[in-house]
């Protein structure tokens, strides 16, 4: 495997490591406290947003998605007033070229996957919960509120602010682990909630326990991308290939 390559995201201050400023000239070095603190606040809000806030507003997908374009768009300029770069959001120039490549892989790589699975086993596809759902309805949710209020969001937030504050004040592996993690417990409430498929009461905390664990190690999945390329259309383009692409080959089986 090729070695991760070196971003803006991976540099921090000498300071943090040497205890000198880049003059030369002697500084003290942060508490441990001050410098976790960020990335704390980040995720216990992010953790705030999806299981309080968005559980609180009304079941719809269009208000939930501008709600989460909203959020995100705010916590990004709070970002950048804070003094994060758009190479440390993932969002840099000199990263799309990269990004695109690979993000475009694994939309390449999901849609080929989900093509074999209909054509072999397409009731593995099958989904009670889009029965009864128009065409209309199902390719809203593909093409538009997945895409924005679902995948861009959520890479902004976590892929972005997250874990390109998280990279400024701890190390790589620990920013990424500490993305993943948020990243699972971002799901709580969609894992503590009812399933696709009806269970009995003593597989209901197992099916939760799947879903965090499913979630976190694809929060690593799109988190190594993310420090792969530096960008965060690396992980945007598997988000896609996941959710989006995922959703319209669960419609087309659900049709057949």
């Amino acid at each position: 495997m090729t070695a991760p390559q070196h971003t803006a995201t991976d540099a921090r201050p000498p300071s943090d490591d040497t205890g000198t400023g880049t003059g030369g000239t002697p500084t003290a070095k942060a508490p441990h406290w001050r410098r976790l603190a960020p990335p704390a606040v980040v995720a216990l809000l992010l953790l705030g947003w999806s299981n309080v806030a968005l559980p609180a507003l009304p079941a719809d997908p269009v208000l939930k998605a501008l709600f989460n374009l909203g959020g995100v768009a705010a916590l990004v300029t709070v970002a950048r007033l804070l003094g994060l770069t758009w190479a440390d959001l993932g969002i840099g120039r000199g990263t799309w070229g990269a990004g695109a490549r690979w993000g475009g892989a694994a939309i390449g790589v999901a849609i080929l996957g989900y093509g074999v699975v209909l054509a072999v086993a397409p009731d593995l596809l099958e989904n009670p919960q889009l029965a009864g759902a128009s065409p209309g309805a199902l390719l809203l949710r593909g093409l538009v509120l997945i895409p924005l209020g679902t995948v861009l969001a959520e890479e902004l937030a976590f892929r972005g602010v997250l874990q390109g504050h998280s990279v400024r004040s701890l190390s790589a592996r620990v920013a990424l682990s500490t993305t993943a993690v948020a990243f699972g417990l971002w799901h709580l409430t969609v894992a503590l909630g009812p399933s696709a498929v009806p269970l009995p009461p003593t597989l209901q905390w197992t099916s939760a326990l799947a879903v965090l664990v499913v979630t976190v190690l694809g929060g690593f999945a799109l988190g190594w991308l993310r420090h792969r390329t530096g960008s965060v259309l690396a992980p945007i383009g598997l988000h896609l290939g996941t959710n989006a692409v995922g959703l319209v080959a669960a419609g087309v089986a659900l049709a057949h």
